[in-house]
This record gives structure tokens, sequence and C-alpha cells, in this order.
């Protein structure tokens, strides 16, 4: 059998993020880097200092990480390895004496190098297109009825009991996007009992009849999400100035470039102990999430959130 020694550079990484959630000492994670100086090694320091930032401001007390590694594929060449890999970290925190927890399942590609201290970890970047969801099949969702799609009453409970079930899974009623984000928001927003709002055009109304992209951009595209809710839509979705205005069920945009292209959706699942947000979302599939997802990779400086509350 093989000796497949480049495995543990990954494992000592991605495990490694384990103890940085809770003792927050980044030096030893990389370690297992073959260029400390390299652009996506400063951007992962960067991010780290922003998680670290975040429990500062949260007063949250970490207490353990957990991270589970299943390699997609591996392919050894002369010197060096490329690998896919889907992670599923979960993270356990105390704040103001409540526990919480905040999970996150991510694809990655990595690539390593082997020199005369061995393996090194020479590259490693998310990979928002790989499919990390897992098989569903035996989850149990009991959809809308009909009758309920037409009484104008947003069910946030019934939004959120969808969003719970399935943010690290694919319903099979609906087709799965590579970009899933704004799918997956819609869908919740339907299963509260939001009738969709047909129009036969794409451009127009908010609505999904299943077969190959006959679904409008509002469904399936953050930007037409965005500018659907702006307009009050089927959800009669009024803009809200602060996270703490905001419920369960309603619904978080985000503009990571600040350009006015919105790019990522979230809905609201939960609330921390200081009454802040905590979401659920697909692409990079989350579970309780802190809001304003400093912690994420795609996050920048110029970042732009856009709070909607949803009537129904």
């Amino acid at each position: 059998m093989e000796n497949r020694s480049w495995r543990q550079p990954v494992t000592n990484w991605f495990r490694g993020w384990n103890q940085l959630w809770v003792e927050g000492e980044p030096d030893r994670l990389f370690d297992w880097v073959l260029n400390g100086e390299a652009d996506w090694v400063q951007r992962e320091r960067d991010r780290w200092s922003r998680v670290r930032e975040q429990q500062r401001k949260r007063e949250l007390k970490p207490i353990k990480g957990e991270t589970r590694i299943r390699v997609i594929r591996e392919e050894k060449r002369a010197e060096d390895v490329e690998m896919q890999l889907v992670i599923h970290q979960r993270f356990l925190y105390k704040q103001l004496d409540q526990l919480g927890e905040q999970e996150e399942v991510q694809g990655y590609r990595l690539r390593l190098t082997e020199s005369g201290e061995g393996w090194s970890i020479s590259q490693c970047q998310l990979d928002e297109e790989m499919d990390t969801d897992v098989d569903q099949l035996w989850t149990y969702y009991q959809p809308p009825e009909e009758s309920r799609l037409t009484q104008g009453r947003y069910n946030r409970m019934r939004a959120v009991q969808y969003a719970e079930t399935w943010w690290n899974g694919a319903n099979p009623r609906y087709q799965k996007m590579s970009d899933d984000c704004t799918n997956f928001i819609s869908q919740c927003i339907h299963a509260g009992g939001i009738p969709m709002d047909f129009s036969g055009r794409r451009d127009r109304g908010w609505w999904y009849r299943g077969s190959w992209e006959n679904w409008s951009y509002s469904w399936t595209v953050a930007h037409g999400l965005e500018n659907y809710l702006s307009s009050g839509g089927a959800m009669g979705a009024q803009q809200v100035h602060s996270p703490q205005d905001l419920e369960l069920g309603d619904i978080i945009c985000y503009d990571w470039d600040g350009d006015g292209r919105w790019q990522h959706n979230t809905i609201v699942t939960a609330f921390d102990p200081m009454g802040m947000p905590l979401v659920n979302a697909h692409t990079v599939n989350s579970r309780h999430r802190y809001w304003d997802y400093r912690d994420s990779h795609a996050w920048t400086p110029r970042v732009k959130y856009r709070f909607y509350h949803l009537q129904g």
C-alpha cells in the first residue's frame, strides 16, 4: 500500500484550526505551509485575526472545535499532490453563560509539495463549486400545504425549520445550483408560506417551475433577490436599519466589495444572548453563523449589508 505521508500536514492544518479557535495562537498553524509569506497564507492570517476580533466583540469563551475531513480526490505527481477535501467544522462556545455552536461545511483544493523536510502545503483555497452536501434522503420535511400559500402570512418557524433541515443538504424537489445561496433562501421563504410570484419572464417576479433554467433570476441570483426584496415583492419585505431589527426568518443581503452588486444572502435562524442574528446559508453551507461573516474568506472591509424584514 502506498505511503500517503502527505496527508499528515493536511490533518495537522485543519485540526490546528480547532486549537486556534480555542487558544488563538496562529503561529504553530502555519508551520505546515511551504511559504509563510505567500498571499493565500497572509489572507488566512488576516481571517483568523478577524475571528479573534469577533470573539472578543461577542464576549465569547471558545470551548471546543471539531473538524471532520473527507478526501474527495487526490492525485500524486512527481513532486506534489493535488487534493480536494470536504471539511465539516463545529465550534462550541459559551456566551453570557449560555452554550452556543456554529457549523460550516466547505470544499477546499490543496497542493502539497515535497522538500527535504517532508511534505508542506503550498496552496489552500476554498472551492465553492464543490458539492459538499450530505445525503439527506433520510430527513423528513413536511412541505407547506397549498392552501397555506394563499393566506398571505409568513410562518417564520416553518421557514426556520426548513433552513435547519436543509442547511447542509439539497432538497431533491429543487435543482441544486453551483452557487446555491439564493436558491436555498428562496426555498426557505417559500417553505414559510410565501406564494411564488409567477410572471413567465425570468426578469420579473419570484418563481420556480422546476425544469432547466425555468425560474426567475430573483429565485437563484443574489442581486436579483435583493432587487426583488427592495420592491417589497410577495413577501412584503421592508428594509430595516439594524440587524437588531430582524426577526427569525428575515433575510440579510451581502455586497462583499461595496460596489452595489449583491453577492450573497442568508436567513436568520437564531439569536445569540446579546440579541444579534445567527444565520444559515448555502454555497459555504453554514448553520448558526454570526451574521456579519467577518470569519468568511469572502469578507472585505468594503462590505455592505442590507436587512430585510418579511411581513408576508
